[in-house]
């Protein structure tokens, strides 16, 4: 889960968001004291709750909300305030909830357990998401992304299962043709599904993940949300969708849990 936190005043946001922390551990939590810095991020990244001060002096926290709801109508929007007078304009901008100052990790975990919108974990609506527990699936904003050859795919599995690490044309034939001997036949024919796997990732707007040098190629790791990655940095919800299978259409792939 992403959720952004704003207030103008310091110590009210260092507090507010110690309270988001200590209520949702495993949440990834940016914090602005500006509506301006909220709305510059939101324009370029995807977020699934914000926490609102209604009084900062740049921008009312109403009118943020507003602006917000343009990047993303389904953003759950949390209200944190001193003042309670401000519910009746909640309920108009179809706010989740309303928080009175000071935000404790009690009240901020209510509100998450009772959002408008609920989060679903696994699936962000705007970013690239790989899914490897059970089969090996790829989503560009929500939606799966269609590869014309299984073997695109299948190349595009096992660069992710390397997490950034390069992998030379010899070595991609080893594992995707292990019975076949290395020749100018089977080199060009990495080629060629190397060529479609980025044609299908530039379609959907992320041909830039890949990384391609000239005697390898790999993926950019900072640029995707993987299952296995997330499972790896201890996330509940990975650790949770994690049933014993990896990449189960793939008979290369294996994943040693150490606990």
């Amino acid at each position: 889960m992403k959720i952004v936190a704003a207030d103008d005043e310091l110590i009210a946001l260092e507090v507010l968001v110690d309270a988001i922390k200590e209520a949702e551990p495993t949440a990834e939590v940016v914090a602005f004291r500006t509506g301006r810095e909220v709305l510059d991020y939101l324009s370029e990244n995807s977020c699934d709750v914000c926490f609102f001060d209604i009084e900062m002096r740049d921008m009312n926290g109403i009118e943020l909300a507003y602006e917000a709801k343009k990047y993303n109508p389904k953003i759950n929007i949390i209200f944190v305030t001193g003042y309670s007078e401000y519910s009746q304009n909640a309920f108009e901008v179809r706010a989740s909830g309303y928080v009175l100052k000071p935000a404790t990790a009690v009240k901020i975990a209510e509100e998450i357990r009772n959002l408008r919108n609920p989060v679903e974990e696994g699936k962000n609506t705007y970013d690239f998401y790989v899914r490897t527990f059970g089969n090996f699936d790829v989503y560009a904003k929500g939606e799966p992304i269609i590869f014309k050859r299984s073997r695109s795919k299948e190349l595009l599995a096992y660069l992710i299962d390397r997490k950034g690490a390069g992998a030379t044309k010899k070595e991609i034939a080893l594992i995707l043709f292990p019975n076949q001997e290395y020749e100018r036949r089977v080199e060009d024919y990495i080629n060629k599904i190397y060529r479609e796997m980025t044609r299908s990732l530039d379609e959907a707007g992320f041909g830039d993940i890949v990384v391609k040098k000239r005697n390898y190629y790999a993926i950019d790791p900072e640029k995707i949300r993987c299952d296995r990655y997330d499972f790896e940095k201890g996330k509940a919800s990975a650790i949770k969708a994690y049933m014993g299978e990896y990449m189960q259409q793939y008979p290369w792939a294996s994943f040693k849990v150490i606990r």
